[in-house]
């Protein structure tokens, strides 16, 4: 009885129209995934997201869509989801990650097969014999301190497989590197910042830490006092600047409408009073599109030639 009513429930689910709550489109059961958290999207955004995320390597992302809910998408649902090259590529990075984490397990540099480090900080790998250090990735060197970046290039400049250029080249990157990057606590995988606040998320783990002094944050802002700023002093400068600037922006054009120089226009879209030149076009700056000021149609440019037919007067107009 209890196989039956659970058929019967599954037939009127997959008869009846349901809304995705990614897409917002109405489709019937059939074209939906339920989820084990009892949540359910379309086929089509679940496979956008799964191939979206197995592609750029954020599997901790791989979770249900709603965001009250951190359930993981079971396997069995992403082979269904994945192609069987992305399936693959997923249970490799799955495994690449496991390895990660765990303390005493390297990747031998030649093969990037796991290997297991002993307590001098040494491995072997067990598919090509390589013993290496698994600080530098090196061969082993007992009893003598890791080469430095700095030093490996100046070994390869003067054993002549490097000039002086791409030497000082090499170490202007290293340099850069070291100022604009750091590791994550979690995985160690190296995150590069350009702007923007100091509490970043690494894209490997998902791990969320502070780019100043490294440490991870569990959640919010609470980190962020006088010894870690939440923005960097260049950041802050930006800030004032873009707010600066469109205080200003804002301020020239209310004066352009109050105190207009020449005559105005008005939009022929949103009715803005624009200021007209001696252009036969004219620019709105809320729409931001160009009209003919002769047929007020808009103006479309392929380069400095309009594409703009309309009568005699406005044919073939340059901007």
């Amino acid at each position: 009885m209890f196989s039956y009513s659970s058929r019967k429930c599954h037939q009127v689910f997959l008869e009846d129209l349901h809304m995705c709550m990614i897409c917002l489109n109405q489709t019937k059961g059939s074209n939906f995934i339920k989820l084990p958290c009892e949540h359910l999207f379309c086929v089509k955004c679940m496979e956008t997201l799964c191939k979206m995320h197995v592609k750029e390597g954020t599997l901790f992302q791989l979770i249900c869509p709603d965001t009250k809910c951190n359930a993981s998408i079971p396997p069995y649902l992403l082979k269904r989801l994945l192609s069987e090259e992305e399936f693959e590529r997923w249970d490799r990075l799955t495994l690449e990650k496991a390895l990660d984490s765990m303390s005493d397990v390297v990747q031998c540099p030649r093969c990037a097969i796991g290997c297991l480090e002993d307590e001098d900080n040494n491995a072997q790998c067990p598919k090509c014999f390589f013993v290496f250090c698994s600080l530098c990735k090196d061969s082993r060197h007992p009893g003598k301190q890791c080469l430095t970046l700095e030093e490996k290039i100046r070994q390869q400049q003067a054993a002549g497989k490097m000039s002086a250029r791409e030497m000082v080249e090499e170490l202007m990157s290293i340099k850069e590197l070291y100022n604009d990057a750091r590791s994550c606590p979690k995985c160690r995988m190296t995150i590069s910042k350009t702007e923007g606040c100091n509490k970043v998320v690494c894209i490997s783990c998902g791990q969320a830490f502070c780019f100043l002094c490294g440490k991870a944050i569990i959640a919010g802002y609470a980190h962020f006092s006088r010894d870690c700023d939440l923005f960097a002093e260049k950041e802050k400068d930006t800030m004032d600047w873009r707010k600066r600037l469109e205080q200003l922006e804002t301020g020239n054009r209310m004066r352009a409408q109050s105190q207009p120089v020449g005559s105005t226009v008005k939009c022929p879209k949103c009715r803005q009073k624009i200021y007209k030149g001696d252009d036969k076009y004219i620019f709105c700056w809320v729409c931001q599109a160009t009209y003919c000021m002769m047929c007020r149609k808009q103006v479309q440019f392929t380069g400095m030639q309009s594409e703009h037919w309309g009568s005699p007067q406005c044919v073939g107009i340059k901007s």
